[in-house]
């Protein structure tokens, strides 16, 4: 892994602005200090009002996780769909206007410390922080599969960053595969059902005997809740990356609690998932604490 670097406070010039799937938009921005030191599942909280622009709110930074970084060119890349007022004021983004990051922030992703298979899961949006760690996974010569899922075709985003990746990539400690599966809520593409299914069937044919596979999920919370119980089932470890608004970023405001499996009168406190995570071990956090 790259060599980690402190957060820090950059504006950043929009590179480019794309609306790749229906309603998803993949933002490129100039920002080498974050580029050279983000880690798979660390994300970047931005001010979505440009410098000179002249809305006030929303106050709030957005929080995005860093799907792509080119550490050598300096750039990085964010995934979102326009839902509220400031994702929508995203959209209206050029190359030229600048925006303000922070970041790199968080926990995230770590890579399997022994030899065996490592299964990527992306429901919707989750497939924000999966590229970069693909490319983590890479460099390291880790074989990998990917997991997929979205509402409906025109909402799927992320089979062709990994498509480019399929069939056998030679490195220099042996090769590595990389494996791509579909779904989609109303079978317009791949598997007809959720992304969970594939999993679940894919665990299921892991031969008795053989190391566990290694998870690594992202993804709205009923998706990762079915994914830890998956997991739990099959005795296989996994990681997730929790989406949830974060305030501030770096555990000041408090605004990110979430509560931890064995409850916080024994653990002392609620964890934040912006400095404990957003990443965390599957069996750590409690899933209902996110239904209030």
């Amino acid at each position: 892994m790259a060599e980690k670097f402190s957060k820090g406070i950059y504006d950043c010039p929009v590179l480019s602005n794309t609306e790749v799937a229906r309603g998803i938009f993949l933002m490129r921005l100039h920002a080498p200090e974050i580029a050279a030191g983000v880690q798979p599942g660390q994300f970047v909280n931005v001010t979505v009002n440009a410098n000179g622009s002249d809305h006030i709110f929303p106050l709030l930074r957005r929080p995005f996780s860093v799907c792509q970084a080119h550490r050598e060119a300096g750039w990085i890349s964010i995934l979102w769909k326009a839902i509220g007022p400031g994702t929508r004021l995203l959209t209206r983004r050029r190359p030229g206007n600048v925006l303000n990051l922070i970041g790199p922030l968080g926990k995230g992703y770590q890579l399997p410390q022994e030899k065996r298979e490592v299964f990527l899961v992306g429901g919707g949006l989750g497939v924000a922080p999966l590229p970069l760690l693909a490319e983590a996974f890479h460099a390291h010569g880790i074989s990998f599969e990917v997991m997929l899922g979205a509402r409906t075709a025109a909402e799927l985003w992320g089979h062709q960053e990994f498509q480019p990746r399929s069939g056998k990539i030679h490195l220099a400690d042996g090769r590595a595969k990389t494996h791509l599966a579909i779904a989609t809520d109303d079978g317009s593409a791949g598997h007809h059902g959720f992304v969970t299914e594939i999993l679940a069937a894919r665990l299921r044919k892991n031969p008795s005997g053989k190391s566990p596979a290694q998870i690594y999920a992202c993804g709205p919370m009923p998706m990762l809740q079915r994914v830890a119980a998956i997991c739990r089932e099959a005795q296989a470890p996994a990681q997730i990356a929790v989406e949830t608004m974060m305030g501030c970023g770096f555990g000041i405001c408090m605004g990110c609690p979430v509560a931890p499996a064995r409850g916080v009168a024994e653990f002392g406190r609620y964890l934040l998932a912006c400095v404990d995570g957003p990443v965390f071990h599957a069996d750590e956090i409690c899933y209902e604490s996110f239904a209030h």
